[in-house]
């Protein structure tokens, strides 16, 4: 591949690729707010945790991989599945605040997760 140029679609691909593996790695990135906030919460969520009447956690501190502090808040409760969350949102406040925003889930007859938005930051 010449300096400054992509010579195909399949190098201008993995370059994208890397792109995306390394900001997953720089704290306070999009890419690296959406891994720690889509995953699993449990370990982000450290303090009181505030929970609603069908034992659904509604808010709680956050503490980031990186030390930063930030807050849980579900936006969206499920009616039809006591105590799942089917919305939330996760600050991050470091030298900005950000906020990753998960949207409201689709769910099945069951209760289980058929469509999840993609999440985002802003």
């Amino acid at each position: 591949m010449a300096a400054g140029r992509l010579g195909s679609a399949a190098e201008a691909d993995a370059v994208a690729a890397l792109v995306a593996v390394l900001s997953a790695n720089v704290p306070g990135s999009d890419a690296w707010l959406k891994l720690h906030a889509g995953g699993n919460l449990d370990a982000l969520i450290t303090g009181a945790v505030t929970r609603d009447a069908s034992d659904a956690v509604t808010s709680a501190p956050v503490v980031w991989p990186d030390g930063t502090s930030g807050t849980y808040t579900a936006t969206s409760v499920s009616s039809a599945n006591p105590g799942a969350v089917d919305a939330y949102t996760v600050t991050w406040v470091g030298s900005t605040t950000k906020t990753a925003t998960q949207s409201a889930v689709t769910r099945n007859a069951s209760g289980a997760v058929t469509n999840r938005p993609a999440m985002t930051v802003s």
